[in-house]
């Protein structure tokens, strides 16, 4: 248990990482958005507390397009970097995945925390006073605590431990592994997309947030195994 949590306070030791870009990427969704929807306001003049107003500002879909391409790419490099000079100190690869899943679940749990305080604050001053919808959007909740916080904390697992999937593939296979991994996963969409097209309408209309969650959860646990077998024979570069 002592070297998983030594694993774990080395990927968390990254501060800049883990605590400010968060943070940074957090406040340049927010400025742009404020400054789009102020440029609506004004060129429409609309009444933000029409209904057809806040029908529309809560599809903006900024706070969830722009955060996976930093988690996934934090997922890889946490593997990536760290594997080699953790194996060299003496951990083992199976506690080297564990003590990184911890990591990432401790990282969930920030960026949760982050967003609801986040969420509050919008709700707290009438959308930053001048009706501008960021947090309180029909992605992720439309402002309900209770949806937002384990879409966050799922979602931000989801895309940490699919790098970090992607990054043991490299680490065990060099270049072409997440090449091959990448066609791997496409045929299996493809066949997939192919054997439900008839039933897509249907599937769609019954999907719930509970589905979503739990399919989030089923991806995370194969991406797991495929990172426990990529790298039980990857060698240390």
């Amino acid at each position: 248990m002592n070297r998983i949590l030594k694993v774990t306070r080395l990927h968390l030791n990254k501060y800049e990482n883990v605590v400010i870009t968060p943070l940074l990427i957090l406040a340049a969704v927010m400025a742009i958005s404020i400054i789009i929807q102020i440029a609506i306001q004004r060129s429409t003049g609309v009444d933000v507390r029409s209904p057809d107003y806040i029908e529309g500002a809560r599809w903006n879909q900024a706070i969830v397009w722009s955060l996976p391409g930093f988690l996934v790419y934090y997922g890889v490099q946490g593997v990536a970097t760290t594997y080699p000079f953790a194996l060299a100190l003496g951990t083992t690869r199976r506690n080297f995945i564990v003590g990184t899943m911890l990591a990432n679940a401790l990282y969930a749990v920030y960026f949760t925390a982050l967003m609801l305080v986040l969420l509050g604050v919008e709700l707290a001053t009438n959308h930053w006073f001048i009706g501008v919808y960021v947090l309180d959007v029909h992605l992720v909740g439309a402002g309900d605590p209770a949806i937002l916080g384990p879409t966050v904390f799922l979602g931000t697992l989801f895309c940490l431990t699919i790098g970090g999937l992607f990054a043991a593939v490299w680490v065990r296979f060099g270049n072409r592994g997440p090449t091959i991994l990448c066609l791997l996963i496409g045929l299996l969409l493809a066949i997939a997309l192919l054997i439900l097209a008839p039933r897509l309408g249907e599937i769609f209309a019954r999907l719930t947030g509970a589905g979503l969650a739990w399919g989030a959860a089923a991806v995370i646990l194969v991406a797991l195994v495929g990172t426990w077998f990529a790298m039980r024979r990857a060698s240390v570069r």
